[in-house]
């Protein structure tokens, strides 16, 4: 005979939990599913701002400086003195430091910014000699920033036309192009370095046509008195010792203009011969110039 439940009771299983205290499941499982994902978002939001700010400085320190041309360098120069009447072939000779008669040498480099600049740059500084850089404007396309140390460590620019075409010594130059040769390499230089170069040198030293369009443009034309052909010599150390020798030549004149190369080809021999070059010519009293400085 089966019992009968109390008054207010119900029939129960054993498995059933009573009404008046109810059992709440937790899935174990799942919670701590989700609470590694949320630790593994943490962990990677925390990271990524530690890694951001900490590399923030050096990131910057890395990536070259620029030159803005809203804000010129400190020397930036914007007009030009009245250029040179004739082709100059002699170093400037007055300083307020030193007397007129007082001999000058000018280093020139031709054909840059090319592979060769930073080791002429790096022996320039070593030895606390300016000198005066006649730039390619296609090469200071492709070499932005080596221009920027060029100014940077204090040597002079020229232009030496955007695409170095050299024309026939007979024919010599179509006004029109080199103009535009010049006006486009002057604006390169301008827009790179905030500097507006007041010199200018004929690829080759082809004088001829040359003369009215430098003067037009207000340049005044460069040309040298001393001519080693660093260029016509294997690229090997072998030839420094005559480079050398036929830039000492210049040892006979009193304010001479040297020819040398930094760009155009391999100059490792110009670069060996440079040293001992600026020794030959301090040894003999001779100050060092720039050909941007007054005569």
């Amino acid at each position: 005979m089966a019992a009968t439940p109390p008054p207010g009771r119900t029939p129960q299983t054993a498995k059933s939990p009573s009404i008046g205290r109810p059992r709440l499941r937790v899935r174990w499982d799942r919670v701590s599913v989700l609470l590694g994902l949320v630790v593994v978002l943490a962990t990677v939001v925390v990271h990524t701002v530690i890694v951001a700010v900490s590399r923030e400085p050096s990131a910057v320190a890395a990536r070259p400086t620029r030159i803005k041309i809203t804000e010129p360098v400190a020397n930036a120069r914007h007009e030009c003195p009245p250029p040179a009447i004739e082709v100059v072939h002699s170093a400037p000779t007055d300083s307020s430091d030193e007397p007129a008669t007082a001999r000058t040498v000018a280093l020139t480099f031709d054909d840059g910014p090319g592979p060769s600049t930073p080791a002429v740059l790096d022996v320039l500084r070593v030895n606390g000699v300016h000198a005066t850089f006649f730039v390619v404007g296609q090469r200071v396309a492709a070499e932005p920033e080596m221009l920027r140390r060029i100014v940077a460590e204090g040597h002079a620019l020229g232009d030496h036309t955007w695409s170095h075409r050299i024309p026939s010594l007979s024919a010599g130059w179509n006004s029109s192009r080199l103009t535009a040769e010049i006006k486009r390499t002057n604006k390169m230089i301008f827009d790179t370095t905030g500097l507006k170069p007041c010199l200018f040198r004929p690829p080759g030293g082809v004088v001829k046509g040359a003369k009215k369009v430098a003067r037009a443009a207000g340049v005044s034309m460069i040309l040298w008195s001393i001519d080693p052909r660093d260029w016509a010599g294997p690229p090997s150390q072998k030839f420094a010792p005559v480079i050398r020798r036929r830039v000492a030549a210049g040892l006979e004149e009193k304010h001479p203009v040297i020819l040398l190369h930094d760009g155009g080809g391999n100059r490792a021999a110009t670069v060996a011969a440079l040293a001992g070059i600026i020794n030959d010519y301090r040894a003999q009293g001779y100050r060092f110039v720039t050909l941007d400085e007054p005569r």
